[in-house]
């Protein structure tokens, strides 16, 4: 199943011609990444990070524009599972703005354990809900 999420491109996010600034479009990935890990996992990063003692850093990161996004446009993010790993997931977001095609980003997250950093397993739960998205 596709998450979806739309966030509104406001003046923080751009540079001073009124266009979107790359770095902030990761941002905006991000944090739609991070409400697809309360739905997906059930699990807020909050509770993940504090107390869980756990981490889904992003190790790879592959990001194509296609076209400008201005002040006040508003991004819908189309966000898909596209393999699970052992300890990875990787993910693809399309965004879009009016129907039409403006970046689309590439990652792979690694579940990890605080603060050591070292990888672990997907809890089987886990594991379970991410082949669910991906096979859907």
């Amino acid at each position: 199943m596709t998450f979806r999420a739309s966030h509104p491109l406001r003046f923080a996010h751009c540079d001073p011609a009124g266009i979107a600034y790359y770095p902030r479009y990761l941002e905006i990935c991000d944090a739609a990444v991070e409400d697809w890990t309360a739905e997906v996992l059930g699990v807020p990063r909050r509770v993940l990070h504090l107390d869980m003692a756990l981490a889904l850093p992003t190790v790879k990161l592959e990001a194509e524009f296609t076209a400008v996004s201005r002040l006040g446009d508003l991004l819908d993010i189309a966000l898909d599972v596209v393999a699970v790993g052992r300890t990875s997931v990787d993910l693809h977001a399309a965004v879009t703005s009016r129907g039409r095609e403006r970046f689309a980003v590439g990652y792979r997250q690694v579940l990890v354990e605080m603060p050591e950093g070292t990888s672990r397993p997907w809890p089987e739960e886990w594991r379970v809900r991410l082949e669910r998205e991906m096979a859907s």
